[in-house]
This record gives C-alpha cells, structure tokens and sequence, in this order.
C-alpha cells in the first residue's frame, strides 16, 4: 500500500449516538473519503429488518450528515462473513479490536485505534489489557494514552492527537448576554465518572455566596434534566454547539478521567476560560494558570477552589480563556491530522 493509490479502509464503530469518540471517527472516515478513499464505516445492529433499511436508504446519523461518500453498513457481526475485504481495518474500543485480531488478512491491514483507557469504566481491567497486547499496530489520541501504553504494558504506539474544527467552534460575540450574570457550563452526562453530579454540587454551593452565577448544562442523554440548573440544552446540533459554549464565562469538567476531552478543547476554541481535573487527556491542552486552571484528579475542594477564583477575578477569567484560545490557534488542523493518519495507513 502508499499513498500514490486510494484505499479500502473499514472503520468499526460501537454505535451512531453523539459522543465524542464516534465524532472523531466519522471526521476521520468523512476526510478520508473526501481524499477519494473508499470507506465504510461499519456498525452492529441486532435487527435484520433496521440492517436492511438502514443500509438499503444509506442512512447516516442525523447529527453527522455530512460524510463525504463515506459510507454507513449495518452489519450483524464484526466476524468475517459480515465484514468487507479491505486494505485496511479500524477498531476502536477494546471489544473490536478483539474482533479484527480473529479476521483474516483479507479484511486489511489491523489499526486499533484507542481513543480511551476503557479497563477504567468500559470493559474488565482484563478485556482492556487484552486488547492493548494484541498484535495490532496502535493509534492514540493523547499523550497520556500513549503514556499508559508504553510504561503499564510496554507498548509502543502512535500519537495523534485530537484537534478542533475551527470553522465550527470559534467566539460568537453575538450569543455572550450582557445581563449582569456569569454562566458556568457544564456537560450533562449519565456516567458517574464524568463527574456531573459533583460539578453540579460544587456550582449550586458557589451560587449561596455568588447569586450573579448561573449553571447551564448540555447534553444528549435526557430529553429533560433531573438535575438542578438554569438553562438545559438538550441535543443541540452540532453547528449550533459554538454558541452554548460562547454564552458561557466558564466550562467547567469535572470527568474523573478522559481519554482526550474534546468538550473542554471546544470550549476554549470559543473563547470560554476552562476549569477542569488533572483527568489524563487534559494534559495535552489544559496548561495551569495558563490554557486552563487545573484541580488534581477528584479533588473537589480544589477544584471548587479553582472555580471559584475564576468567578470572582474577571482579570484572571479573561487571561486563561485568551491563552486557552491562543494555544488552540497553535494546534494541528484535522487537514493535518488526515494526512499523518493517511500516511499510518497506507506504510507497510
């Protein structure tokens, strides 16, 4: 395989819903049809009749229509009878890189793609190191990823990190309120490590002695919140997403551990100053007292802490959320990235 030729490259996914891990997927898969690769992106379905439509209509996630050519196939196994021959195959969680180690060379080149360090919530501590000692070549989003892999189980892998659409999330002036109040974002999530409970904790104690503050949640788990807050935004499509994060003073993220982070990257991309855990993928983009204020990993009292100073000190608030957007103008673009991972795939 080079670069000289277009290939057949088979992206594995989990499911179709919104989360950050299928976005970079589907960005990937769009770019890589666009530069006139043939891709499939392949999902399991357990019902034969919602295979059959959604391949027959080429249904692609209404979140995410533009893909490029790229194209969606429902299948009913990742095991060979369902899968496309290919040049290439990526796995992505733990489960599916599993899968792609049974296949035969027929199905291409085997790429595990790891976008978390899912022993810690996904799957047994077991599945997870499995996966990591399989003869696959080895893609990461982060550094501590790549950390994870090299010093835990003596792997070696590739970088590559994440980034952000600038075109999509960048300042929107016109959707910042000029009420008198300070808006603290936060993501709304069904998962205890992604810490919203506790976020929510933290900015309705903070509220008692700040009434100017204001808790705006996102998310697309729950039509309606069953949490306490001001403002809820439910599924709010994916163009619309740079005006959340610009109505708000401060994203605040209280996950326990990511693999990456996207929402806080976002976040700063948008001009919005970022609160957030020491929780792993941060750490190629949240600098303390200078992209981000950082809290050591579950430590509310500090991360209240933190939260707090930005809320009282608008000099401060001001300072992080300009470096945090300053380094995000300093990122690769994903135009690079496709060519660093095009680069991956086609090298023997």
């Amino acid at each position: 395989m080079n670069t000289n030729h277009s290939l057949h490259i088979t992206f594995l996914v989990p499911h179709l819903k919104v989360s950050g891990g299928v976005r970079v997927i589907l960005i990937y898969a769009s770019m890589l049809a666009g530069r006139g690769h043939h891709v499939t992106v392949c999902v399991r379905s357990r019902s034969p009749l919602r295979r059959f439509l959604g391949n027959l209509l080429r249904r692609v996630p209404r979140w995410f229509p533009e893909l490029h050519g790229a194209r969606i196939m429902r299948v009913a196994t990742f095991t060979e009878q369902d899968l496309p021959d290919a040049d290439v195959i990526i796995a992505s969680p733990a489960g599916t890189a599993l899968d792609i180690a049974r296949l035969s060379p027929l199905k291409g080149k085997k790429v595990y793609f790891i976008q978390h360090d899912e022993g810690l919530y996904h799957v047994p501590r077991g599945v997870a190191d499995e996966s990591y000692a399989l003869p696959l070549q080895k893609i990461v989003v982060s550094s501590w990823l790549e950390e994870i892999l090299r010093e835990t189980h003596g792997v070696y892998s590739t970088l590559l990190l994440n980034t952000v659409d600038r075109m999509q999330f960048h300042p929107v002036p016109e959707a910042e309120p000029n009420d008198g109040l300070l808006r603290v974002l936060l993501l709304y999530h069904t998962y205890a490590w992604k810490g919203t409970k506790e976020g929510i904790e933290i900015i309705e104690a903070i509220k008692k002695a700040h009434p100017n503050v204001r808790l705006m949640l996102f998310g697309s788990r729950k039509e309606k919140s069953d949490m306490p807050c001001d403002e809820y935004y439910y599924n709010v499509p994916q163009e619309e997403l740079a005006k959340i994060y610009s109505r708000a003073d401060i994203f605040l993220c209280p996950s326990w551990d990511e693999g990456f982070g996207l929402p806080a990257l976002e976040a700063m991309a948008c001009g919005t100053a970022v609160v957030t855990y020491d929780n792993g993928g941060s750490r190629d983009f949240a600098f303390h007292e200078k992209t981000a204020l950082v809290a050591p990993r579950r430590d509310t009292h500090r991360l209240a802490e933190e939260l707090t100073r930005l809320i009282e000190d608008q000099k401060l608030r001001e300072r992080i959320a300009q470096g945090g957007y300053r380094f995000v103008m300093t990122m690769p673009t994903w135009e690079e990235q496709i060519i660093k991972l095009e680069k991956i795939l086609s090298d023997q």
